[in-house]
């Protein structure tokens, strides 16, 4: 079979699913099969697979209808101009979270800031830009999943940044305290949807992203409480605080650093004018 003919296949296949980027999809999965790019697809339409090209295009095709992410069938995503490794058991990465890597930034430059903290880190998107985007900074990043320090480190890896980054496991910041680590930021987009809501996420989210990553609780605020509460025995006085929340959380949340000491708390809107990240700064130090 030909390109032209496969691409016709997977295209009606996918659009018969509801999925509204079914060219684009079709055409990054064949893509991925013949090892060629867009540009390549479009003047090659009589262009011939071979039949293990064609069974593997099938099979990335009837794993794409059931709704597997695109981002986990490619094993990247892009963040913020960069190109991360991901695989299933870690979030892919959301624009959203550009923004709290903005006001991180924004804190470490404003205040000299060099030892930093990713809570949580995931694929290792917020400490790892972080670190390709700033010269005099060193962070650790760390998470409970086997799955995300593996990830992590492959990034780690991929961008060259060995030097500056490092991946720990650990239950939140339950290790960096026991080494008696010290940090001038702490930061995380920890798990923050509530309980009760999962059930209702899209398909693609509900059946394929870890629930361990998306799930915050009852409440949707665990992990603030416990980060916050454990962020105090690390974070250097003046040391800052800034967590991602969801669009209904900013009330919460800012009552949770209160709670806890910290001062100067703001909430920062993201692209489309909705609570985004919260900050707060912690005078007293440990």
């Amino acid at each position: 079979m030909k390109v032209g003919e496969l691409l016709k296949y997977g295209y009606e296949i996918l659009k018969s699913k509801g999925i509204e980027s079914y060219a684009l999809d079709c055409d990054l999965l064949l893509g991925k099969v013949i090892k060629k790019d867009r540009l390549f697809l479009l003047l090659n339409r009589e262009y011939e697979l071979n039949n293990s090209e064609i069974d593997e295009f099938y099979r990335l095709i009837s794993l794409r209808k059931n709704k597997m992410p695109i981002k986990y069938m490619l094993g990247e995503c892009e963040f913020m101009g960069l190109s991360f490794y991901v695989k299933e058991g870690v979030l892919i990465p959301r624009p959203d979270t550009e923004t709290l890597v903005e006001c991180a930034i924004e804190e470490i430059k404003k205040n000299n800031f060099i030892h930093v903290c990713d809570v949580c880190c995931g694929s290792g998107i917020i400490g790892l830009t972080i670190a390709k985007l700033m010269d005099n900074v060193n962070i650790k990043s760390s998470d409970i999943s086997d799955i995300a320090c593996e990830v992590t480190k492959e990034n780690i890896k991929r961008l060259n940044l060995s030097e500056k980054v490092e991946v720990i496991k650990s239950d939140l910041l339950d290790k960096f305290i026991k080494n008696q680590d010290k940090f001038d930021v702490v930061v995380s987009n920890p798990p923050y949807i509530r309980k009760e809501v999962i059930g209702t996420l899209m398909e693609d989210v509900k059946n394929f992203e870890p629930y361990e990553a998306l799930c915050g609780g009852d409440d949707g605020l665990d992990f603030y409480r416990k980060i916050t509460c454990q962020s105090l025995k690390v974070l250097n006085k003046g040391g800052v605080l800034l967590f991602e929340i969801g669009y209904d959380q900013m009330e919460d949340v800012s009552n949770i650093l209160k709670e806890y000491g910290f001062s100067k708390i703001e909430c920062i809107k993201d692209l489309a004018e909705k609570d985004r990240v919260i900050k707060g700064k912690i005078e007293i130090g440990c």
